[in-house]
């Protein structure tokens, strides 16, 4: 999971989905105190707390957001991963040390990368009414 968490190093992000980590964290009225401040000050800028424009966006991976690379781990080891989901993975021992190892070895995290990429494709892929291609991704089809 570390391993395919990396293909948060290209794209973007709609600020809707992330927001919470910026103004609201767990309820709170607060900033997810896990996340680097100066990259929570860039991230409300981008995404204000009151905006209703939902085409708002960021980069997952602000220093390197058109590249496939270990930057993304980087970030994540000084507190400056997008999602919570990103962030989670410095709670756990094994996980961190995933994270440590692909942010330090670009060649090995690429070759981890495309094997758990070949393997997924081996899923039995869902077809007729037992799956659907979504027209949205984040929702299903109605």
């Amino acid at each position: 999971m570390v391993t395919l968490s990396g293909a948060h190093t290209i794209g973007r992000s709609h600020c809707s989905s992330f927001t919470d980590r910026l103004y609201n964290f767990d309820g709170t009225n607060s900033q997810d105190p896990s996340l680097d401040s100066t990259y929570a000050a860039s991230l409300k800028r981008s995404c204000p707390r009151d905006s209703t424009d939902p085409n708002l966006e960021v980069p997952m991976d602000p220093r390197t957001p058109t590249i496939s690379d270990v930057n993304y781990y980087r970030d994540i080891l000084v507190n400056r991963g997008l999602f919570t989901s990103d962030q989670t993975l410095l709670t756990s021992p094994a996980t961190a040390s995933e994270v440590r190892s692909n942010s330090r070895s670009p060649l090995g995290w690429k070759r981890k990368f495309a094997a758990a990429m070949v393997k997924m494709g081996r899923i039995e892929v869902l077809t007729g009414s037992t799956g659907e291609i979504r027209a949205n991704c984040r929702v299903i089809n109605s």
